[in-house]
């Protein structure tokens, strides 16, 4: 198995919105890292495995709703919000999706980074 070609391949499944054959090259490079496989190249085996995670949950036949992940689009925060709900109450704004993301379904900007850009705001003025 070259898992190099067999991520590009699931890469662009899920670009294409062919779920199945993402979700099977997404199993295959799961059973390969199982066997001690080593990882594409500039992946870390970390890294391989949440994008592996984020195609099963996608292509999940339980539910075709896609599971809701964020991230910012300034910092990588974000991991472990469940719901948008969750978001806003925290202090996201600016969420919205990004279905061609790799690493999150949504995007938006964290409670820090909206008060970092605020202060550039005010000293600015």
């Amino acid at each position: 198995m070259d898992p190099n070609q067999t991520f590009l391949d699931m890469f662009e499944a899920m670009k294409n919105e062919d779920f199945e054959t993402a979700r099977e090259l997404a199993l295959a490079l799961q059973h390969w890292f199982a066997k001690g496989g080593f990882c594409p190249h500039h992946f870390t085996r970390r890294a391989m495995q949440t994008y592996i995670d984020l195609v099963l949950r996608r292509t999940s036949e339980i539910s075709r709703e896609p599971v809701f992940s964020l991230i910012c689009q300034h910092c990588d925060a974000g991991e472990g919000i469940k719901t948008e709900e969750l978001a806003i109450a925290e202090g996201w704004s600016e969420i919205e999706p990004a279905f061609d993301l790799p690493q999150a379904n949504y995007s938006g900007i964290c409670p820090v980074c909206k008060e970092t850009q605020e202060n550039e705001i005010d000293d600015n003025q």
